[in-house]
């Protein structure tokens, strides 16, 4: 009865692997595409000014946002800023020092057919520091307009300035919430990055504690630690420990060596999700908090070891239920706080599909196992 119930929890969690991929992939093909590669702008007969010849760059992979720019007279700089429209607002800010607060952006949303482009001077970090038509931004009149065409907005406007601040702020806007209509109050931003940025080479870098687009941001590396730790290395640690007996001791130290070994890259994990730009996220108190109750349970589990019972022991087999239950509790968890990780990074799919064919694997191998093991006890 006990195996059944863990196979069965492990066929919901592939299930919800299953679904959460193909979630992903979904949202993804919905919304419109832009790229650079494109000759022409699609909404370029909509544009206030001539945006041919623009130098257009990928300024923020994570949201597909694409910004065209130019330097269409002198003191004045034209931009096209492309972004899928979700329901929501897209802004993008100019800073002098990368710091979202004191700096002045260009929001834009459209909603029943209608655009709406306003500046906001970004006071503070909270919705009310955040005012609207205010900001030290020179747009110059008549210039500024956002459309809304397969499934993405563009975003044109053009600044009053000799040279643009070095600091570009993105920020989108929480799914189908737009600001109010009568108070024009921005809705706290889903997600937001900031970049240095070289106006003359079009390159970009990410600006202290905002994860840029390099191979291996800030946030890629705490997931693709916490997944190798506590969601590869602990459930092979388990298959160790429960299938392998028969090649004792070598299965006592293999399970041992690979559960210390996920175990202390779990806490760099850990120590390395604290350190994070949260500001934004969606159910990040959710994966913290079940990142805790994780580090919790195994911390239970190194304690357990230490105070292992003698095999002849009347207590042990009370310990053996604890250490076997509370290590399949935190493998369960671990698994699906890695793909609600990766869900709230909006990481590609390449890496979700790939820990839910090691999840499948896994799944199959204890399905399989476990049926060895019942063949083998009605012999």
């Amino acid at each position: 009865m006990a195996a059944s119930s863990v196979r069965l929890l492990l066929l919901s969690l592939l299930a919800f692997c299953v679904a959460l991929s193909h979630q992903e992939s979904s949202s993804s093909s919905s919304s419109g595409s832009d790229s650079c590669s494109n000759a022409k702008l699609a909404v370029a007969s909509l544009v206030p000014f001539d945006s041919t010849a623009f130098r257009c760059v990928s300024a923020w992979k994570q949201q597909d946002f694409i910004l065209r720019y130019k330097n269409t007279a002198p003191s004045e700089w034209s931009f096209v800023l492309s972004a899928p429209d979700k329901g929501s607002y897209v802004a993008v800010g100019f800073s002098g020092k990368g710091a979202m607060v004191g700096s002045s952006a260009v929001v834009a949303w459209a909603s029943n057919g209608k655009g709406v482009v306003k500046q906001y001077y970004l006071d503070g970090k909270s919705p009310d520091d955040v005012a609207p038509n205010r900001g030290l931004l020179k747009l110059v009149k008549n210039k500024s307009v956002v459309v809304s065409r397969s499934g993405r907005l563009y975003v044109a406007f053009q600044l009053s300035t000799d040279y643009p601040q070095p600091y570009l702020i993105f920020a989108v806007g929480p799914d189908g919430n737009l600001p109010d209509s009568s108070t024009l109050r921005l809705p706290m931003h889903q997600n937001m990055a900031s970049r240095a940025f070289n106006y003359t080479s079009g390159m970009s870098s990410s600006n202290a504690g905002s994860d840029g687009d390099s191979t291996f941001p800030e946030k890629r590396k705490h997931g693709l630690l916490g997944m190798m730790g506590w969601g590869v290395l602990m459930p092979i640690g388990m298959i160790a420990a429960r299938y392998f007996r028969q090649l004792d001791p070598f299965w006592f130290y293999g399970h041992m060596g690979i559960q210390v070994c996920g175990f202390a890259i779990g806490i760099a994990a850990i120590v390395l999700g604290f350190r994070l730009n949260e500001d934004g996220l969606k159910n990040v108190d959710v994966h913290k908090a079940l990142g805790i109750a994780i580090l919790a349970m195994a911390s239970l589990q190194v304690m357990a070891i230490l105070a292992r019972p003698d095999k002849t022991s009347k207590v042990r087999r009370f310990w053996n239920w604890y250490h076997h239950n509370i290590g399949r509790a935190a493998i369960l968890l671990a698994m699906g706080n890695i793909f609600l990780g990766l869900s709230i990074a909006q990481e590609t799919n390449a890496y979700i599909v790939s820990y839910g064919v090691f999840v499948a694997v896994w799944v199959l191998a204890v399905a399989a196992f476990e049926m060895k093991r019942c063949y083998a006890d009605d012999d």
